[in-house]
């Protein structure tokens, strides 16, 4: 048996609608843990006293983490949107990461790991200086490799549930998903799958998130597999 350990990443949690419930109650009906990226300047109070309530009652479940600020895109190229990188200043990124970093904090306290997911993907040097300054101990974004060194622990998610071709949005199979599992395991101590929630919304894409899950969670039951928090990893 191939031994494996993993993360889970739901980003672009915002509100308590359909597609995030039946994606939260898909996986802890597995008992599969998830990390929650949360965008702090959108979040409402029904997200916030959800997720609060099922860290309390679940708390080896899901860690909640931060999603940028508002995800917007400031990108001014057209080839790569982000909400930090280039055309933003060291002063707008850090305003924008401490008014999220306050909100996460009032909003979550304790429950709130110190961990923070880049919208897009997107971000340069000074952020991850920012996030140095600000305490943050994990950065958390796509498979490319940050130029300047950085005491953050860095676990990127390189195995994404959706595909994005021309802006339109489809869902890899289960099988797909499992096939880039495997190759990732093979080549890394530790493998991230990113999801969105979001895109879950036919029959067919929960159908192939159901059999993905349903995979994950009969491997998870064996000792060579093991899926983990940000938290699980925190100084580790």
């Amino acid at each position: 048996m191939i031994r494996a350990r993993l993360f889970i990443r739901n980003d672009d949690v915002w509100t308590l609608d359909k597609n995030f419930r039946f994606f939260f109650d898909l996986a802890i009906d597995r008992k599969l843990p998830v990390i929650y990226a949360v965008i702090p300047g959108k979040m409402e109070q029904g997200l916030i006293r959800f997720l609060c309530r099922a860290k309390e009652k679940t708390p080896g479940l899901l860690d909640i983490v931060q999603h940028g600020w508002l995800h917007v895109n400031h990108s001014t190229n057209g080839s790569q949107k982000y909400e930090f990188g280039e055309s933003r200043s060291f002063q707008r990124q850090r305003e924008d990461i401490q008014r999220g970093l306050k909100q996460m904090r009032l909003a979550f306290e304790d429950h709130f790991m110190p961990a923070f997911v880049p919208p897009f993907h997107g971000y340069d040097e000074r952020t991850l200086r920012i996030l140095e300054q600000e305490n943050f101990q994990i950065f958390s974004a796509g498979g490319r490799k940050p130029q300047i060194k950085s005491r953050l622990v860095e676990l990127p998610s390189r195995i994404s549930f959706s595909r994005y071709d021309s802006q339109k949005v489809s869902i890899n199979t289960a099988g797909e998903m499992m096939a880039m599992l495997v190759r990732d395991i093979g080549r890394r101590p530790l493998s991230g799958i990113v999801t969105h929630h979001a895109d879950f919304v036919t029959a067919a894409s929960r159908k192939e998130l159901t059999q993905f899950f349903s995979i994950v969670e009969a491997l998870k039951n064996t000792k060579e597999w093991r899926i983990l928090l940000f938290s699980d990893l925190w100084g580790k």
